[in-house]
């Protein structure tokens, strides 16, 4: 229980701190953000971000999801943001509005992502759940044992 404990922390305590967390599902920004890495984006003014920012963006008001990919250009004039993926060879078509900017990337952890998502599956949820009442199970055994030496 110690062990899934501390696996989850890095996924809850930066988000008491402002960072929205998310999985990196696709190769688009090979090699700074590898598939299945947690980024951990912090909101911020789109006007100040500077040419090789990493950020995250809102893919349109009808989708929650979300798309990270590095400052190309930032037009002031304009509001938008001129966006690429590392691993692509041309930026994106579409520019990127100041008001889908949702954060700026910080910083990353490697394979955590994956692990977030494999947790917040209905199998991952069942493993917490199993491990918890095994957990239970054993302390309960292990106490009962203990009572029973006692009274020999």
């Amino acid at each position: 229980m110690i062990g899934l404990s501390l696996l989850t922390l890095p996924l809850v305590l930066p988000r008491l701190l402002g960072f929205q967390v998310y999985s990196v599902l696709t190769p688009s920004m090979v090699p700074a953000l590898p598939v299945g890495s947690a980024i951990y984006a912090k909101s911020c003014n789109p006007e100040e971000l500077a040419e090789g920012a990493i950020i995250t963006f809102s893919l349109g008001s009808a989708t929650e999801l979300v798309e990270v990919h590095r400052v190309v250009q930032n037009d002031t004039q304009k509001r938008e943001i001129i966006t690429k993926g590392d691993a692509n060879a041309q930026p994106d078509v579409t520019p990127v509005a100041y008001g889908r900017v949702t954060g700026e990337v910080l910083f990353s952890i490697p394979l955590l992502g994956a692990v977030s998502t494999a947790l917040h599956s209905v199998g991952g949820i069942a493993v917490c759940i199993a491990i918890f009442a095994l957990a239970c199970l054993l302390w309960a055994f292990a106490d009962k044992i203990k009572k029973r030496e006692r009274f020999k």
